[in-house]
């Protein structure tokens, strides 16, 4: 509800009942909180982790917290997001058929974990929409970082390059370029949590392969994830034909 009680303010609730994810979360931002149009929210949330559905080295995990976030606008396309959060995660592994780097990090940490983390984020916007782009430009840097505290500390950073181009001769046919980086590490002497890693495959990385996928794998087959990852795309758009719907586009695609 964009716009609870009257009040311009934002109320969402999410239930994600999926297989391998499940999401309860509660939002509340404030959009205006500062008369310079800072926005403020606050998130209370619990998410289930099951990979035993995927390709992924099977393991459980259930997370709990609260955080805040706020969106400050620098100018009209650029905009910064900072976001402190804590949260407990409980983890289940199969004491038999887990990796050896999992049954280390459990004899490590235990199974029940805190982490403080704090999420820093940049981006600049100037595509001409946000659900049917022809043009322009997005770029995305993002930082999380686990803090002490926390039982657990390491840094994800990530950064996105997204062109979109449409020919003035052909203003049906739009092509795109994505581009995407990321790299994770313990910091100090603590290891980098093996659910914080990076996977591929799937809808919005590598189309074609099972989701999580690629990557480096166990004895058993099962993918391990890793603390780098680089995807790129080039995508070529046009609309649907017989469908009016600005929000639906058939694409030709190399991943």
């Amino acid at each position: 509800q964009a716009n609870v009680f009257g009040s311009g303010n934002q109320l969402a609730l999410q239930l994600n009942n999926g297989q391998a994810n499940q999401i309860y979360s509660l939002s509340f931002i404030n959009p205006y909180w500062t008369a310079d149009g800072v926005a403020a929210g606050i998130d209370v949330f619990r998410r289930d982790v099951d990979t035993e559905s995927l390709s992924v080295s099977s393991y459980q995990t259930t997370s709990t917290g609260i955080g805040v976030n706020f969106g400050i606008p620098i100018t009209e396309y650029d905009t910064i997001r900072l976001g402190f959060t804590a949260e407990n995660t409980d983890l289940t592994l199969d004491p038999f058929g887990a990796p050896p780097r999992y049954l280390d990090f459990v004899n490590t940490f235990g199974e029940s974990t805190d982490t403080f983390r704090t999420n820093i984020a940049y981006a600049r916007d100037s595509r001409d929409s946000l659900t049917y782009p022809t043009r322009g430009w997005l770029t995305e840097v993002a930082l999380e970082v686990g803090l002490p505290p926390g039982d657990l500390q390491y840094y994800r950073a990530s950064f996105v390059q997204q062109f979109l181009w449409t020919p003035a001769a052909v203003p049906w046919l739009t092509f795109l370029l994505n581009g995407e980086l990321g790299y994770a590490d313990g910091l100090g002497d603590k290891p980098l949590p093996f659910f914080k890693n990076f996977y591929a495959g799937g809808v919005g990385s590598v189309r074609g392969f099972e989701t999580a996928s690629l990557g480096p794998r166990d004895i058993n087959g099962d993918v391990l994830g890793g603390n780098r990852r680089v995807v790129g795309n080039i995508e070529m758009l046009v609309p649907m034909p017989g469908i009016k719907d600005k929000s639906v586009r058939l694409s030709a695609f190399i991943d």
